[in-house]
């Protein structure tokens, strides 16, 4: 939920023109009057009136991207699918479920798979507190999940051992998600090297001889 005060002439005008300014539907905002306001006489005492606006950017994105995947699978000639929703805050994820050619969802390397990822975080760029994930048949799940496992091993033992280890190419919907995961651990920094969609992950101690820096 993402929570606005906004003041203006009344609160129905308040209310029209942020749907309007923020191109939303009004099943995804509700308002609060924190002060009625009044037009005064003559334009004399008038006062400002102000709401708290409430806006459920969960809802909104989740809709949203679902959309846009639907218009996508079905543009590509996918007609048995199904986006199933699971939310695990501040996580939702947008898992494609098909019995179609799976790897045209995936691509080599998770290469579309990294795309439809794209799509989703540019839909919901404006929101910081939730992270939309797409999946494709549970990949992430049977794929990225045991190669982020590892990932973390690996960073303990280069804490642990304090020399630099290398994970194998992978495509940046993978590398996102290892960067991510070893970022809590205190000790270690990530860093993508390569060219191409494919690049590998080194994990370095951090001595004042690495610049901690964390790249997809």
């Amino acid at each position: 939920m993402r929570y606005f005060e906004v003041e203006g002439d009344t609160p129905e005008e308040i209310y029209e023109a942020f749907l309007w300014e923020q191109k939303l539907a009004a099943e995804f905002v509700t308002m609060e009057v924190l002060e009625q306001g009044s037009k005064g006489i003559l334009g004399l005492g008038k006062k400002i009136a102000k709401v708290k606006i409430v806006f459920n950017d969960m809802e909104f994105y989740k809709r949203k991207i679902k959309l846009y995947l639907s218009d996508i699978l079905t543009k590509a000639g996918f007609e048995d699918y199904h986006i199933e929703v699971k939310e695990n805050l501040p996580e939702v994820s947008l898992n494609i479920l098909t019995d179609e050619d799976e790897e045209r969802l995936i691509g080599r390397g998770a290469a579309v798979l990294d795309s439809f990822q794209y799509l989703a975080d540019r839909l919901s760029r404006p929101t910081d507190d939730l992270r939309f994930l797409v999946d494709v048949n549970s990949y992430r799940d049977r794929v990225i999940s045991p190669i982020v496992a590892k990932a973390v091993r690996l960073a303990y033992s280069v804490k642990k051992g304090g020399k630099p280890a290398k994970l194998q190419p992978m495509a940046a919907v993978i590398r996102r998600e290892v960067h991510l995961a070893i970022k809590p651990i205190a000790g270690v920094t990530t860093l993508s090297n390569g060219n191409g969609m494919l690049k590998t992950i080194s994990i370095l101690p951090e001595r004042k001889s690495y610049h901690s820096r964390t790249r997809p």
